[in-house]
């Protein structure tokens, strides 16, 4: 589907770059065939190669200012590149994760020297990044945390425990939320800090799906060292670093993987067939579809005016959780029309005889269990909305 918006000539020379970038450097056969790697280690390889291409063009972040490597795109300029990646089905970006949301912290946050040091290797995909924010016994009260950070000469020393902490097994960096004054209010005595995860004192379990893969970790510090200037913000400062973070997090998450899956689902009702018939030519399918589109479309919406507002120093506010809320709920319900479109043979996995695509749609259902609860559940972004947004007495 064409963008449909009134661009300038500026938004159109914009388009043109875009499109001309994809031509040369996506592989002549993407998207028709089998990934080009054989193995994890090839994967991640590519993905680097892939990002490392895109920042050399000035396409790797393009809503930062241009002074770190982005190109101050607008919202109409995000929906253009979003709408170009999204047609040409684009491999992921390494750094998906450091780009949307911890980048923006450290331009809002952090001190020039951690600006020059950490924004380029970011775009550049040179470390990759994790998120020690949830711990075991915190449930949805992030500010419940215990691990705490002990200043000693110019010197934290970290201890404590991690959960849910994505990509810890390879990354090199870890954005870490602490206890740095055990007697203050919970909320006012948390600090964020930039962790190198290659040192003594870090122990990372992997932690097994219901899907199968082991995608999350639980990480444990103990006594880790985080020299003075890896603090990010003020002392004591963390609590709002980590909730504008997290709202970076709910706006770029429905931004980005919303719209994947509406393409997955697209295309899983144009290759699916039943007594004859494509299921896309079906009158009542193509109404579901379009009422997931255009959800999609308005967290796209809310997602970039998130993002473009918090990098021009207006960080975004608790509209973001109608942003997780609508895409969590969205995405989990398109998880589960797939296996409604394909019916017996939807749970099919692997192998398996008859299982559509080797299973993804079983193991997208299985995965978007969980779509809910991340990064903040369904339960809190209704309290947030509901008291913060329409101003009703607090649950």
């Amino acid at each position: 589907m064409e963008l449909e918006l009134e661009l300038t000539a500026e938004d159109e020379a914009f388009r043109a770059e875009v499109r001309a970038f994809l031509d040369a450097n996506l592989p002549a056969d993407w998207g028709k065939g089998p990934k080009p790697w054989k193995n994890e280690t090839e994967r991640i390889a590519f993905l680097r190669d892939w990002q490392r291409r895109l920042n050399k063009a000035r396409l790797a972040a393009v809503a930062w200012p241009k002074e770190y490597g982005g190109r101050d795109a607008g919202i109409v300029q995000q929906v253009i590149y979003s709408d170009e990646m999204s047609k040409r089905a684009t491999p992921d970006i390494l750094n998906r994760g450091a780009i949307l949301q911890l980048g923006p912290a450290i331009i809002q946050w952090g001190t020039q020297e951690q600006k020059d040091y950490f924004l380029p290797r970011i775009l550049n995909a040179d470390d990759e990044w994790c998120q020690g924010f949830s711990e075991p016994g915190g449930g949805s009260d992030l500010a419940a945390m215990t691990t705490k950070a002990e200043l000693e000469g110019d010197t934290y020393y970290v201890t404590g425990s991690k959960i849910w902490t994505s990509r810890a097994e390879r990354a090199d960096w870890c954005f870490l939320l602490a206890r740095t004054d055990p007697d203050a209010k919970k909320h006012s005595g948390i600090s964020a800090f930039l962790l190198n995860m290659h040192q003594p004192g870090i122990s990372i379990h992997p932690l097994k799906q219901i899907s199968g893969p082991m995608g999350f970790n639980q990480v444990f510090f103990d006594r880790v060292k985080v020299p003075a200037n890896g603090l990010l913000g003020k002392l004591n400062g963390g609590w709002k670093v980590a909730t504008n973070t997290l709202r970076y997090e709910r706006a770029g998450t429905a931004t980005s993987r919303a719209e994947r899956r509406m393409e997955v689902l697209t295309k899983l009702t144009r290759e699916t067939v039943v007594d004859g018939k494509r299921r896309i030519d079906d009158p009542i399918v193509r109404d579901r579809l379009a009422r997931y589109s255009a959800v999609v479309q308005a967290l796209k919406e809310i997602g970039w005016r998130a993002i473009v507002g918090g990098l021009k120093g207006v960080p975004p506010g608790p509209e973001t959780s109608i942003a997780k809320l609508l895409w969590s709920e969205t995405d989990q319900a398109m998880a589960d029309y797939g296996m409604e479109l394909l019916g017996p043979y939807g749970p099919l996995q692997g192998a398996t005889p008859h299982a559509v695509k080797r299973g993804t749609p079983a193991m997208s259902y299985l995965v978007m269990r969980a779509a809910t609860i991340g990064g903040g559940t369904s339960e809190i972004q209704r309290n947030i909305i509901g008291e913060r947004v329409l101003g009703l007495p607090k649950d």
